[in-house]
């Protein structure tokens, strides 16, 4: 049942960014089923998703359309222009191991293998 809830998931997300352009009504609404789906097998949102809808008014987002997207520090901003909520995400994981490749590749250069 939660295999086949996770797939759904993704089914309809991908249905509302297909249909967002034509239809922006109709990819809210599936967003609204998603969210009610993974509310009733107690799913987590996968995190590629998560930034995708809006936590104050729970419409899809389609960033440079209807929401507006940026980067502070070691944060991502991501503003609804609808209900105006922001949320941020943090992205240190992502510096980090940045971080990590270009202490490595520097410590390969200068001969120090350790």
């Amino acid at each position: 049942m939660i295999k086949i809830a996770d797939e759904r998931l993704e089914i309809l997300f991908k249905m509302a960014e297909d249909e967002f352009s034509l239809h922006p009504q109709r990819s809210h609404r599936y967003v609204e089923m998603a969210r009610s789906i993974a509310q009733k097998y107690n799913l987590k949102m996968p995190s590629y998703w998560r930034g995708r809808y809006c936590k104050g008014c729970k419409r899809f987002l389609k960033h440079g359309l209807n929401s507006k997207v940026r980067l502070n520090h070691s944060a991502v901003t991501i503003e609804c222009l609808e209900c105006g909520e922001v949320s941020t995400m943090p992205y240190l994981k992502e510096q980090k191991t940045k971080r990590r490749k270009r202490i490595e590749s520097r410590t390969f250069q200068e001969g120090n293998y350790e």
